[in-house]
């Protein structure tokens, strides 16, 4: 891909930018030559020591340039207030010498390429000579051996139109080179037109004042370099400033531009583009899974880690794109100008880059991204592209990470869709439209329940009765899962107890609840347990939490602390859909819980696929070892019922007995249908 940077430009095609280097370059450099041809010995002698003087100034001045940019661009000089000066006193041609000699000085600092060094001396040059055409016109004619040349106070008119002159004609012949670093002639001249205006004009107001210093009396020069000590205070302010700015403007750890300067940054390019090539495209990326990092390695491992993916991401950007960081692990990149084509090859290779392993204190680290792409429209504007790139990153994350999602306008009619189930879900809570439907968990020896899974169900009042997969998801994502888990397990333990006090087999029954890891993170957890016990007085053996193993493996210190304390206040917690995740045995081993419950995938292919037979059996023997009850999920036939009682399972729940109940059938189906049941399959088995 080709990439927007200043280039050497092709000095002897026949280009536009060719043939405006040539154009301002030689007759600057022309100017110089007959500056330096013109002055005889005799004048450089007039002039002696205080353009000695001078010369040290500038020579310092440029050593220490003021910064009087609002977000980034070229400092501003204190060398044209003396270059003025001795305009003012000898002439152009002293002026002329002085500017091309303090440019070439600065251009060597700075290590400029020679073809933009010589530019560069060529249009200051020519811009001095522009302020001296418009102040010749007020008759003046200063030279080495008549100082001053009949300049008066009647004439400030145009010295100030001499300053304007040469700041207008700076700007343009450097804005007839804009073709060399991808820009229009109009943006170049006019970015940041009025704060270069202000600051320039305002130097060169003390010029007179050097120049009166100069000619007041026969040692008065002397006293040039107190007018050192008001410019360097201004420079020092103005470094202040830019510092206080940078801080503003920029993260902190990083370096990299913060949110605010992106937005200035993503509206300045957008405003650009219909004057130029290509398109404006914004790449948002957000590291997967970089709490690990924290976690595993400590914060400061996670800040080191930082820089280095933004250093990564840095060298794989163009050069005048513009990369930030947007907050804690997310990244934006503003590029401009970017051919269609090379849209996707721009932001598979920022993904890429992060391939390699990162090292850190020995160890190799190992990152992905997920990573939203969206490209400018006609009608687009800094927050609606942003918003764009945003819903792509999320929908990379959500449909598996480490992968590039391009911006589709679906995205945003699911995500208004999201917002608005979202309204209604937190609504729900607050009408009480949700709903609890239970499922039996019976014996598989006598057939009889034993306990209920409570269920959450959503009455939708346009879509009718919804199952959790409508809805859990998106409560876990917005937060909304506490308050509705805090609903599910009070009104779990009210029912049950409502129907404790009916008697009958009821009595024996307990129910299961699910934690979700927002709970499970949640420090008042135990609690709101303990409190919902109290309040509907049910035995805490009559409470069976269950959590699955990747809510565990999140974080396992805290999780198992959470569990601990649980138990003591007699809970049962059981680890839902065993074997699915990712949980080491040691890590099991330590988990205070008295149940696995054996999922439903591994529970269809008993009868068929004699390797879920041998997982089953062998999450059973573990058990066994670690004295826990085993629950079977998702049983649908007799013969998955034979085979878990010949592997010494202890229960099981299913579409086989029944589906989930509302709460008004539970009390009918444990009193009749389940003593049906266990009738009906003694004569089965």
């Amino acid at each position: 891909m080709d990439e927007v940077r200043p280039c050497r430009p092709r000095l002897l095609a026949p280009t536009w930018t060719a043939l405006a280097w040539h154009a301002i370059t030689w007759p600057g450099l022309a100017l110089v030559l007959l500056a330096w041809t013109s002055l005889s010995r005799a004048d450089w002698e007039a002039m002696g020591v205080p353009l000695a003087v001078m010369a040290v100034i500038v020579v310092v001045s440029e050593l220490t340039p003021i910064l009087a940019t609002r977000l980034v661009g070229d400092p501003v000089s204190l060398t044209p207030v003396f270059v003025f000066a001795a305009m003012y006193v000898w002439g152009p041609f002293p002026a002329l010498l002085m500017m091309a000699a303090a440019v070439a000085f600065s251009e060597i600092l700075a290590r400029k390429a020679p073809w933009k060094s010589l530019f560069n001396v060529a249009q200051y040059c020519l811009s001095v000579a522009a302020g001296w055409t418009v102040l010749s016109l007020s008759g003046v004619a200063p030279t080495p051996v008549d100082p001053m040349g009949g300049l008066t106070a009647r004439d400030l008119g145009w010295v100030a139109a001499s300053w304007v002159a040469y700041h207008l004609t700076n700007l343009a012949l450097v804005a007839c080179l804009a073709a060399a670093v991808g820009q229009t002639w109009r943006d170049s001249f006019l970015e940041d037109f009025w704060l270069y205006t202000i600051s320039t004009l305002s130097l060169l107001a003390t010029a007179p004042m050097v120049a009166i210093s100069v000619v007041a009396g026969p040692d008065s020069w002397a006293l040039m370099p107190l007018l050192l000590a008001p410019l360097v205070a201004i420079q020092r302010t103005e470094q202040m400033s830019r510092d206080r700015e940078f801080q503003a403007l920029h993260d902190p750890l990083t370096g990299l531009p913060n949110r605010a300067l992106l937005n200035d940054r993503l509206q300045g390019a957008l405003d650009r583009s219909g004057r130029s090539d290509g398109t404006v495209v914004v790449i948002m990326l957000d590291l997967d899974e970089f709490k690990v990092v924290n976690d595993g390695l400590g914060h400061d491992a996670g800040d080191v880690l930082l820089v280095a993916v933004a250093r990564r991401i840095s060298g794989a950007i163009r050069r005048g794109d513009t990369l930030a960081r947007f907050g804690g692990d997310e990244f934006a990149i503003v590029s401009e100008a970017v051919p269609d084509r090379d849209v996707p090859v721009l932001a598979e290779r920022i993904r890429d880059s992060l391939s390699a392993p990162f090292a850190y204190a020995g160890r190799e680290v190992t990152v992905t991204a997920s990573v939203g792409v969206a490209v400018a429209t006609d009608s687009a504007s800094a927050q609606t592209m942003l918003r764009d790139a945003d819903a792509a990153m999320y929908r990379a994350k959500a449909t598996g990470r480490d992968r590039v999602v391009h911006f589709r306008q679906t995205m945003h009619e699911q995500a208004a869709g999201r917002l608005d189930q979202q309204v209604m879900l937190r609504r729900a809570i607050e009408r009480d439209e949700l709903r609890l439907h239970y499922q039996p968990v019976v014996d598989l020896a006598t057939g009889r329940t034993v306990g209920v899974e409570a269920l959450a169900r959503w009455q939708h009042p346009e879509r009718g009765l919804l199952g959790p997969g409508e809805f859990i998801p998106l409560a876990e994502e917005t937060g909304l899962i506490l308050p509705l888990g805090t609903w599910v397990l009070e009104h779990a333990l009210h029912q049950l107890a409502e129907w404790r006090d009916g008697g009958g087999d009821v009595d024996r029954v307990w129910v299961a609840v699910n934690l979700s890891a927002r709970q499970m993170r949640d420090p008042r957890l135990v609690d709101r347990v303990a409190q919902a016990l109290h309040r509907t007085g049910v035995p805490p053996r009559c409470l069976h939490l269950e959590i699955t193993e990747t809510v565990v493996m999140e974080s396992v210190d805290t999780a198992i602390e959470t569990l601990e304390r649980l138990r003591m206040i007699g809970v049962h917690i059981s680890v839902d859909d065993f074997g699915t995740g990712y949980s080491s045995l040691a890590y099991l081993k330590r988990l205070p819980v008295s149940t696995l419950k054996i999922d439903r995938s591994f529970v269809d292919g008993l009868g068929t696929d004699a390797s879920d037979r041998s997982i089953v059996d062998a999450i059973v023997n573990l058990a066994r070892s670690l004295d826990l009850a085993v629950v079977a999920e998702g049983v649908e036939t007799l013969h998955q019922v034979r085979i878990l009682r010949e592997l010494g399972v202890d229960t099981g729940q299913g579409y086989l007995w029944s589906f989930p109940l509302p709460a008004e059938d539970v009390e009918t189906w444990i009193g009749t249908a389940s003593v049906a049941w266990v009738t009906d399959i003694a004569r089965a088995m």
